[in-house]
């Protein structure tokens, strides 16, 4: 009987462009470009800019690029500098069985290792749905428990490492151990809810730079514990390999219009949903937020003194979009963090967590929200947030979402220009997405 991880290897190691379906491969091609929405937002936050700092440090300077910035780094170094760009506004797609977010990690990885290799478009569609697939299947299938921790770098390393052995050519051998070696090398951040939010979040740059490692070990003939996936303690066993090659996970993904964590995507949803239409004089009293569970472990700051802070608060983003607005969290900024009426409200938010949604998450994430407006109490439901796997972002939204959060660094024309060379890689073409992503914005061009 052959192990998990042999039988994963196998499956990368015959993967094809031509096998993928449409639908598969029209969801892939959104997932990049909302990757890179997400990338380009975050590259002015403090997370990136210091990342971008301490990979300089660490890794020195090089020719390879940290997108949309002035920085030429080690590759090491603009490999965690993108990475951390694109997952630090929490803006970056996700999966709910998985319970977090594989593209901040693959997307960046599969781009710089095709960009090195001289691969083509299609093989940049290919290496990203099958890294998404393998670390999917892993995160999707761990037993979940009180303690562990929801952190992405804990599996996005076994996508990462399978996306860049299938685009270097690795044998199943060396794809199986390359696997295991980032298995076994991942982050072991603290389990959520042990600490208060920080700039470490899911600790995916340091996941995605393990990774590349575990491809040269693996590459050069070192091993990995090649079992650690038949752990049944540990894993639905089966579960990583059914339908294996027929369901490609990165169709259950989600995406996310607001730059916060998804546990408050639905409270957000549910309190624009009732001050549509409010008068802008009409008085907003308490609001009680009814929500699963899991929301507990979010530090859940009426005054967050850190974007992250902010991103992972439930009353700070119902205060938020019940007086700013959604367009507050394209992107977050921190200037809202001290918003004295938008703190003043989140104090006022009550959250509860009743029976009826024990048990639901990380199957689905629904929220109801109760909210006096005007001396009226209203109540709305969200079963599924937007963007939602069944309640998806078309892809004229994803595009609204890179022109929202990348206004700011890139021009009109050069976000034009960047959506149509993503769509070229259905056409085999590459150079035009290398050419946008590496290109100095004329914003900072011209400030140079």
């Amino acid at each position: 009987m052959r192990l998990i991880t042999e039988q994963l290897a196998e499956f990368v190691g015959n993967a094809r462009y031509e096998q993928l379906p449409g639908p598969v491969i029209e969801k892939t091609e959104r997932a990049i470009l909302d990757t890179l929405a997400a990338l380009i937002g975050g590259v002015p936050t403090d997370n990136a800019r210091l990342s971008r700092k301490a990979a300089r440090a660490c890794f020195g300077d090089g020719t390879a690029h940290a997108w949309f910035a002035e920085a030429q780094l080690h590759p090491l170094g603009a490999l965690f500098a993108n990475c951390a760009a694109a997952s630090s506004l929490d803006v970056d797609d996700g999966h709910c069985l998985a319970a977090g977010h594989p593209g901040a990690a693959i997307i960046p990885a599969v781009l710089m290792e095709a960009a090195n290799l001289g691969s083509d478009g299609h093989d940049v569609l290919a290496a990203t749905a099958i890294g998404y697939d393998v670390a999917l299947r892993i995160a999707a299938a761990r037993r979940f428990c009180d303690t562990m921790s929801f952190a992405s770098g804990q599996w996005t390393g076994f996508g990462v490492a399978a996306a860049i052995g299938w685009l270097r050519g690795m044998s199943a051998d060396q794809l199986a151990h390359a696997m295991a070696i980032a298995g076994a090398e991942a982050p072991q951040n603290l389990p959520q809810g042990d600490c208060q939010a920080s700039s470490v979040k899911g600790s995916s740059p340091w996941s995605t730079v393990a990774a590349l490692f575990a491809v040269e070990r693996a590459g050069c003939g070192m091993s990995g514990s090649i079992d650690m996936l038949d752990r049944v303690h540990a894993y639905n066993v089966q579960a990583i390999t059914a339908d294996l090659g027929s369901r490609w996970l990165i169709s259950e993904t989600y995406l996310k219009p607001y730059a916060s964590c998804r546990y408050t995507h639905p409270v957000i949803d549910a309190v624009l949903t009732l001050v549509a239409g409010r008068d802008p004089d009409e008085p907003i009293g308490r609001i009680v937020v009814d929500i699963f569970p899991e929301a507990r472990k979010l530090p859940n700051e009426c005054a967050p003194k850190s974007l992250e802070g902010g991103q992972f608060s439930v009353p700070f983003a119902a205060a938020l979009a019940a007086l700013r607005g959604a367009e507050a969290f394209r992107p977050l900024h921190p200037h809202s963090l001290s918003d004295p009426q938008v703190v003043k409200l989140a104090q006022n938010v009550e959250i509860r967590y009743p029976d009826e949604f024990a048990g639901i998450f990380p199957q689905r994430t629904p929220a109801r929200v109760t909210m006096v407006v005007g001396g009226r109490e209203l109540t709305v439901d969200v079963p599924l947030p937007l963007g939602d796997a069944n309640n998806p972002m078309e892809r004229s939204a994803v595009e609204d979402k890179l022109h929202d959060l990348g206004r700011d660094i890139l021009s009109r024309a050069e976000l034009g220009k960047l959506i149509q060379s993503v769509a070229l890689l259905r056409k085999g073409k590459i150079a035009p997405l290398l050419s946008c992503i590496s290109a100095l914005p004329d914003a900072v061009r011209h400030a140079s």
